[in-house]
């Protein structure tokens, strides 16, 4: 894990999402997803890090290779009391302080308007955006209480462009990024910032779980760099913002895409 550079020595982070499964790339002994890459390289830059996932086992595997002290925390994204819960968890583990928090869960799909079931709908916007407020909304208090604190949304180029794939998908994650904005604008006279890392085509293990190792040559053909995204590199982006080198960075959307939104017209993501 690269990183190392102590930037969040002696800080609090909760990361919401930090386990993943799916099958490793090669040579890979533990399938890094981005929250867990996210979690990860936080703990390298020096923080303490409580890891929160759906899966408990995922999110101990997570602290196992933190390398530091952390603490595994079971979230259901989709139940409120269970976003808050683990919020508090977080902070009862920072004796009351939460310096970092990073909104990394999601929910993707494949579902165009003509098809979107009301089901499908209402659990996209559950665990895409309203875990995400309800996550910073629990975050707030401890973080305006010390006067400081940043905020990391990761969001998807679905919520900046159209996929052609899934509404729900687009819509909710466009919606996240409202929630940071707000975010960043409403406490900035705080303390608090609040950025998203949007990512485009990233070889994580949730894309290898749902796609498999095949399309992944078709995905990187449209991405002017050649190849897809790692974790790690969404890591970078998210461990710069959340430090003190983005002091004076908040209410910004920074495009982790390998230069695909750069591209005029966005070619079609590839599924």
């Amino acid at each position: 894990m690269t990183g190392g550079e102590g930037r969040l020595q002696g800080r609090i982070a909760y990361v919401l999402g930090g386990g993943s499964d799916g099958p490793a790339r090669p040579g890979e002994a533990l399938p890094m997803g981005n929250g867990r890459a996210i979690a990860l390289r936080l703990a390298a830059e020096g923080a303490t890090v409580v890891v929160g996932d759906k899966v408990l086992d995922r999110a101990e595997a997570t602290v196992a290779h933190l390398g530091g002290p952390g603490l595994a925390v079971e979230v259901d994204a989709a139940d409120p009391d269970s976003c808050r819960a683990a919020v508090a968890a977080a902070v009862d583990h920072g004796a009351g302080r939460l310096d970092v928090v990073v909104c990394n869960v999601g929910l993707s799909g494949r579902e165009p308007l003509k098809v979107q079931s009301l089901e499908d709908w209402d659990l996209a916007s559950d665990v895409n955006v309203r875990s995400h407020w309800l996550t910073a909304q629990a975050a707030l208090g401890p973080m305006l209480a010390q006067g400081s604190g940043a905020f990391a949304f990761v969001g998807s180029t679905a919520g900046v462009y159209s996929s052609r794939r899934s509404l729900s998908y687009e819509a909710t994650k466009a919606a996240q990024l409202a929630v940071m904005r707000h975010v960043a604008v409403r406490y900035a006279d705080r303390g608090i910032r609040s950025n998203a890392v949007v990512l485009g085509n990233i070889d994580s293990a949730l894309v290898r779980r749902e796609f498999g190792d095949a399309p992944g040559a078709a995905r990187a053909a449209v991405v002017p760099m050649g190849r897809e995204g790692r974790p790690e590199e969404a890591a970078g982006a998210v461990a710069f913002l959340v430090s003190d080198d983005a002091g004076y960075v908040t209410g910004q959307s920074l495009l982790v895409d390998g230069g695909v939104s750069a591209a005029w017209p966005v070619p079609p993501v590839v599924s």
